[in-house]
Order: C-alpha cells, then sequence, then structure tokens
C-alpha cells in the first residue's frame, strides 16, 4: 500500500504541475504590490470602452493624489495615462513612460511587455523604424519567456498589427504577412471579432498583391468582405477598390476594373482620393496608355495633401515626360524633386537590418517552443509512466488478491473434500466395526475367518502393505494386529484365537514395538 500511495501522490503532483504550466495565474495574482482598485478598473476598460477608460482616468486623478500613492501605482497610472493618450490622439509624455518601463523590466513581466510596446508606439511615430522594432520584437520575448501561454489575445493581437503593419510600410511582404497572420489567429483565440477579422484578411490580401500572388489575394479581399460585418464601414469600398485593382493589373477583366477604379475614387472623401488618382494612374501606364496615367498623375500630384504624396507622385510623372522628351516638365519635375526627396523611398540597409531582427526573434521564438515542447512531453511522459506504473501496480495488487480469493476457495474446497472422505473413511470403519462384532455374537469362537475376511474386502492394500512392511510378523501377530485396529478388547481376542488373555496381552505388547500401530490405524479410521 505504501507504494501505491507514493504513485499516487506522483501522479497528482505531475497532473497539478501540468495545470499550472498551461494556465498561468493574472499578472496580478499573489503579487506584493497594493495595486489599487480604481486603476485595475480603468485597465479593465482600456482595450474594448477607451472613452469609458478616459473618464474613469480622469475621475481617479481628482480623486485620488496619485503623487502620494506607491511607486508601482504611480508608474501603472502613468502607463495607463500613456496608453489613453494614444488612443485618444494625443502624444504620449515620453518621459513619464521610459521611466515605467525602466521600473517595470525589474517588477512586473506584464506590465514591462504593456510598457515597451508603448514606447515602440512612440518610435513609430517618430519614424524610428528600427527602435520601434526593436521595442515590439522585445515585448514578444518577454510573452514567451514569462508567459508561455499569453492570457493576453487581444494585446498579442495588436503587437501582431503593429509588427504587420511596420513591415508593410517596409515592403516586407513576406514577415508581414507572417505577423498578420498571427495577429488573425489571436484574434480567434478569445471571441472572435467579425469586423477586425476583416481588416486583417485585407490586410493580409494586400501583402499577396504586393508579390502578385493575385489569386491568393483575391481569396483573402472575398473573405474580408464575408466576414465584414456592415458594408458602411470604411473597409468596404477600401477592399472593393483592391478587387477593382486585381481585375486591371492581373489582366482578368481590364476595362471593368478601370470604370470600377473611377467609380470608386469619385464618391471616396479628399483624404483618399489621391492614393485612388495614383493606383489608377499607375495601371495606365502599365497597360496603357501613358496619357492617361499622366492625367491622373497629375490629379493625385495637384491634390496631394502632403509633401511625401506629392513626390512619390511626382517621379511617376517625371519618368512620362522623360520618355517623351519635353524638357520643360522634366526640369520643373526635377527640380521638385531635388527640393523635396520622396520620403518613400525606403533603404536597403534599415530593410536588412528589420528583416535581420525579424529572423533572429524567430529563431529564439522557434526554439522557445521546442523547450516548452520538450518541457511538456517530459510531464506528460512522467505522467504517463506514473499512470502506468499505478495501473500496473493496481492490476498485479488485484490480480494478487484474485489469486489469494482462488488459493482460499481451492483450500476450503479440499478441506472440504478432505473432511468428507474423513467422514466416509470413518463411516466405513464404522460400518466395517459393526459388522464384525455382529459376527463375533453370532459365531463366537468361529468368528476369525470371517472377520479376517471383511477386513479383506474394505482393507485389502493395507493388509499387502502390512505384509510388505513387516514380513517377519507371525499369521498370529497379523491376526492380533487386524482385531487390534478392529477395537476388540483383550478378551474377545482370546475368545476369537482361542488362547489366553495373559498370551494375547503379550502378543499385544510384542506387536507394539514391531509395528508403528498409529500409521496404520490412522489409515484405517
Amino acid at each position: 500500500m505504501k507504494k501505491l500511495y507514493s504513485i499516487l501522490s506522483i501522479s497528482v503532483l505531475l497532473l497539478v504541475l501540468a495545470n499550472c504550466i498551461s494556465n498561468p495565474k493574472p499578472w496580478y495574482a499573489d503579487k506584493p504590490y497594493n495595486i489599487s482598485p480604481g486603476l485595475l478598473h480603468i485597465d479593465s476598460l482600456m482595450w474594448l470602452q477607451p472613452d469609458s477608460a478616459t473618464r474613469e482616468l480622469s475621475r481617479f486623478w481628482a480623486n485620488y493624489n496619485i503623487d502620494s500613492s506607491d511607486v508601482f501605482n504611480k508608474h501603472y497610472f502613468n502607463l495607463l495615462v500613456s496608453e489613453i493618450r494614444y488612443k485618444n490622439g494625443i502624444p504620449q509624455n515620453r518621459g513619464r513612460l521610459l521611466k515605467a518601463v525602466d521600473y517595470f523590466d525589474t517588477t512586473d513581466c506584464w506590465l514591462s511587455a504593456r510598457a515597451h510596446y508603448m514606447n515602440g508606439v512612440g518610435f513609430k511615430a517618430e519614424d524610428s523604424v528600427v527602435e520601434a522594432l526593436y521595442e515590439y520584437l522585445h515585448v514578444l520575448d518577454i510573452m514567451d519567456t514569462h508567459i508561455p501561454t499569453p492570457p493576453h489575445p487581444r494585446f498579442m493581437m495588436l503587437i501582431h498589427c503593429r509588427l504587420g503593419d511596420l513591415f508593410s510600410d517596409q515592403y516586407m511582404q513576406e514577415p508581414a504577412i507572417v505577423c498578420y497572420e498571427n495577429a488573425l489567429r489571436y484574434n480567434d483565440y478569445g471571441e472572435t471579432n467579425p469586423l477586425t477579422r476583416s481588416y486583417l484578411l485585407q490586410d493580409i490580401g494586400f501583402q499577396y498583391d504586393k508579390l502578385q500572388k493575385y489569386d491568393t489575394a483575391r481569396y483573402y479581399y472575398n473573405e474580408a468582405l464575408r466576414f465584414l460585418p456592415d458594408t458602411t464601414d470604411v473597409l468596404y469600398p477600401k477592399v472593393l477598390f483592391y478587387l477593382a485593382m486585381l481585375d486591371c493589373t492581373s489582366g482578368s477583366d481590364f476595362e471593368h476594373g478601370i470604370v470600377e477604379l473611377k467609380r470608386l475614387a469619385s464618391q471616396c472623401s479628399e483624404s483618399n482620393r489621391d492614393w485612388r488618382y495614383v493606383n489608377i494612374g499607375l495601371i495606365y501606364q502599365e497597360a496603357g496608355p501613358v496619357d492617361s496615367a499622366l492625367v491622373y498623375f497629375q490629379k493625385a500630384f495637384d491634390t496631394g495633401i502632403n509633401d511625401a504624396m506629392k513626390s512619390f507622385v511626382a517621379e511617376f510623372i517625371y519618368e512620362i515626360y522623360e520618355n517623351q522628351g519635353d524638357t520643360l516638365k522634366i526640369a520643373e519635375f526635377a527640380k521638385y524633386l531635388i527640393e523635396k526627396p520622396s520620403n518613400e523611398r525606403v533603404s536597403m540597409a534599415r530593410v536588412s537590418t528589420l528583416n535581420s531582427m525579424f529572423q533572429d526573434y524567430q529563431a529564439r521564438h522557434q526554439e522557445r517552443l521546442q523547450h516548452q515542447s520538450r518541457k511538456r512531453a517530459i510531464i506528460y511522459v512522467s505522467i504517463a509512466f506514473a499512470i502506468v506504473l499505478l495501473m500496473v501496480f493496481v492490476i498485479v495488487i488485484l490480480r494478487n488478491k484474485k489469486k489469494a480469493i482462488e488459493n482460499q476457495k481451492l483450500q476450503e474446497e479440499k478441506e472440504r473434500l478432505l473432511k468428507g472422505f474423513e467422514d466416509s473413511k470413518h463411516q466405513q470403519f464404522e460400518a466395517l466395526q459393526n459388522r464384525v462384532k455382529s459376527i463375533f455374537k453370532e459365531k463366537n469362537n468361529n468368528s476369525l475367518p470371517l472377520i479376517i475376511n471383511e477386513f479383506k474386502l474394505v482393507y485389502l492394500d493395507i493388509l499387502n502393505n502390512i505384509s510388505k512392511d513387516y514380513p517377519n510378523l507371525s499369521e498370529t501377530e497379523k491376526n492380533i494386529l487386524i482385531l487390534t485396529l478392529l477395537n476388540f478388547r483383550i478378551k474377545e481376542e482370546a475368545v476369537i484365537l482361542n488362547l489366553s488373555e495373559n498370551t494375547v496381552m503379550k502378543y499385544r505388547s510384542n506387536l507394539k514395538k514391531k509395528v508403528d500401530f498409529d500409521l496404520i490405524s490412522s489409515q484405517i479410521r
């Protein structure tokens, strides 16, 4: 039983350990911090209701002297402020955020991940792409290392979206696809948001579009429309525009695509119309006529809302005029490009750096996944081994118990049969004894042959054994031995044998020295 209890204890311990690994506690569980309930309430509203979180934060600020609170709550408060300011389109307070980053790096992995995420958002807003990627990847390293099964799917979805956007902006389609697909997986991890799903599907389709994998791109665009819950959302005309672009660029239906693009361009807002013009111009430039492309490029240039857009379009216009040999226009746009170089040109060195950083993270992530898989495998194998041992032990116990029961039954049956045999032997002896006594009463001193004959009928084997074991016994000694075994008294034996009682007593005394009376008697009775 001690072995059984030991195996059970080990099995329970391993099961508890596996459950702890697969179900980590919330970030605030068992923390030594006196976390403000107000801040936790604001945090719970942060992702789903940022406006409500802003109101609660304002009330918290008014009713709570944050400067007198402990260090943890101060930095926690400043992190929430940074997140809410970003969600409301207000620049972050970078100084306080950086202090929170340094603090949470030494105290709390989950809040450290959030702080680095907001720090990456700030770097991206400053166009510090490499620094932003470093922060985003650092967030994933924290989540991978300290929270093996992230209980924050929305946060993980957002960080992968950020990475996808960053890579997409740098024309790095393949890593962008990986990140958007991860974001889609985390969006589906909990309660799926159909609108978010549509946006992510559109993002993935757009990357395949850039890679000129038009069939795959069309699939994702159509999936985005299928999951879109409301056609009034701005995503709806955007996806229609991309599908129309596909008709043109893939050559499946150029004329229909152009008509659809013009229709969508005429309906879109001023902030998006210039990009529509650019795309129509690019299609005409690719498929002809070039004059039509120039018309739409010129419209995009004239309505461009920022210098980056105008510089981007100016390069295409310059190329067309250069091919046409229009020296005046060439000089005009060459001057513009020199004064305002395009911000859309991506540094190949920076792309290489970003790609290297992402590949390093993927290698680390894969290694961690393998390590976690090995740990889980060891735990599960240990549990399985313990269960197998337990089952074997239980089977052995049950088998031994069953065998003991069977042996007990066999022993009881043996004893019953032996008792029955003994009873039968005893009854047989009593019946023989009654017969020979009856013969003695009837025949008296002429009864010896009949008595010996009755004995032979029942105990011939015993009589043969006596003759074999004791060959030196005389006939008289054998007769006295048989009569004594049949419980005849000395007086009775003297009458049967026609001898004196003293003679019989002497015979008996000598027989006891020659023969094992008890042994022979036990065989008969």
